[in-house]
């Protein structure tokens, strides 16, 4: 008995193969999708985005640059501006208090200017710092980058106190995009 291929008979597979016209749409979808995709990759709409929320009281300022929107793993910005807002000297002590549960997005690399004491429970952490006299501006950045592992953003209040009395306030919010 000869085999098949003997008799003249292709394997190769016949180009008359059909399609049904959804799949054509899916693949014509899933193309454009991913297209839509690299292109706002391409224009970096992917990546770190910052915002300034401010609020002043009680004859002070503060403005806290924070991420909008960040992504995992991402060095993501926080600084904090006190001032005081007729131009006068700041206090000797002022105190920053931030949400605990916020600063634990963040593997933190460094303070600057470190503070002169600090404390944190599960709910704030406080940093006193020693304000030099004559001074009327206090710039505070941390450095830091979004762990990796976190999936979700989440609000923050970041307020200044003296003498342990909350000055002024400011909430804001950030976003993690996959």
């Amino acid at each position: 008995m000869a085999s098949r291929a003997e008799e003249g008979t292709s394997t190769i597979p016949s180009q008359e193969t059909e399609t049904n016209g959804w799949e054509t749409g899916l693949r014509a979808v899933s193309v454009g999708c991913i297209g839509l995709l690299m292109l706002l990759g391409l224009l970096g709409l992917f990546g770190v985005r910052s915002s300034v929320a401010t609020a002043s009281g009680n004859g002070l300022s503060i403005a806290v640059t924070h991420a909008a929107i960040t992504r995992p793993g991402l060095a993501t910005p926080f600084s904090v501006e006190v001032r005081s807002e007729d131009g006068s000297p700041l206090p000797a002590s002022v105190t920053l208090r931030v949400d605990s549960a916020y600063l634990a997005l963040f593997d933190e690399n460094g303070l600057d200017p470190e503070p002169s004491s600090s404390f944190a429970d599960a709910e704030w952490t406080w940093w006193s710092f020693d304000i030099p006299p004559e001074a009327g501006v206090l710039e505070f950045s941390f450095d830091a980058r979004l762990e990796p592992a976190v999936q979700r953003g989440r609000g923050a209040t970041t307020a200044v106190e003296i003498d342990g009395r909350e000055m002024v306030a400011v909430e804001f919010d950030t976003w993690v995009m996959p």
